[in-house]
């Protein structure tokens, strides 16, 4: 009998930590400034590599359409690479290029480690939500414009780097899955609604914040994050362990085309 009531008091208290209420809404919505645009970025070049058919997703007709796309690849210093596919539904290969131009250099502020899985990064014009899964990112400029206003521009990418590289290893993975279970609620609104899909991609950005950048994000922030999900926390240090580097090299620099 005294078993069955320690477990029954062990099931009321895990059932009101998930009850509590998530100290953000979602991190799209935050103005924390956690990667800043001067930043050094690890792009080396932008190499325009012609036109090409590519099939991406578009939220704005709920399909996979083929465009014949503008290319480009954005080759860094730590040996990534990135495709740059460019609707051209863009007036020219000139607007092409500006638009590649604004993503390939905050890409290279992305830990090595996040740039590392992403394959190709696809520009729309509009304003839906962007999207990503695994090797893929897909943006519409128009949703960039807004998310640059508050400089949020380079925390989106970074949710989504997640996304493209870690949630095929991580998102469900044993370890993870327990310390959601230990922490017992989320950090997020919007992580807690898919708590398979979103949740890593939530956290990760506070996360890299607390232990790479803590002057950026407010004492008052960072006790409020270790007091929802420390353990979470502790395992995405071990994805971005704040005693090395964000930086390495994972193969030779590829050279460039264009300076």
């Amino acid at each position: 009998m005294k078993m069955r009531w320690i477990f029954s008091a062990l099931t009321l208290v895990a059932s009101q930590a998930w009850a509590q209420e998530p100290p953000y809404g979602d991190t799209a919505g935050t103005v924390f400034d956690i990667i800043r645009a001067d930043d050094p970025s690890a792009l080396q070049c932008l190499d325009a590599t012609g036109q090409a058919e590519r099939q991406i997703w578009d939220k704005r007709v709920d399909g996979e359409p083929v465009v014949n796309a503008y290319t480009f690849m954005a080759r860094y210093s730590d040996g990534t690479a990135i495709e740059i596919a460019v609707n051209p539904e863009v007036a020219s290969a000139d607007a092409a290029l500006a638009a590649a131009q604004r993503f390939a250099r905050p890409l290279g502020q992305l830990p090595t480690s996040l740039r590392q899985g992403i394959r190709r990064f696809s520009i729309h014009q509009g304003d839906e939500g962007f999207h990503a899964g695994t090797g893929q990112i897909v943006v519409y400029t128009g949703r960039a414009d807004q998310r640059a206003s508050y400089d949020h521009l380079e925390e989106s990418l970074f949710h989504e780097a997640v996304h493209a590289s870690w949630d095929e290893q991580h998102r469900l993975a044993p370890d993870w899955m327990a310390a959601q279970q230990a922490d017992g609620r989320f950090l997020t609104g919007y992580g807690a609604r898919s708590p398979d899909r979103e949740d890593l991609a939530e956290t990760a950005l506070f996360a890299f914040a607390i232990l790479h950048h803590p002057d950026r994000f407010p004492p008052a922030d960072t006790a409020d994050t270790l007091a929802a999900v420390p353990n979470r926390i502790a395992y995405i240090k071990t994805l971005l362990p704040p005693d090395q580097p964000l930086y390495y090299q994972v193969a030779e620099a590829a050279g460039c085309l264009s300076g």
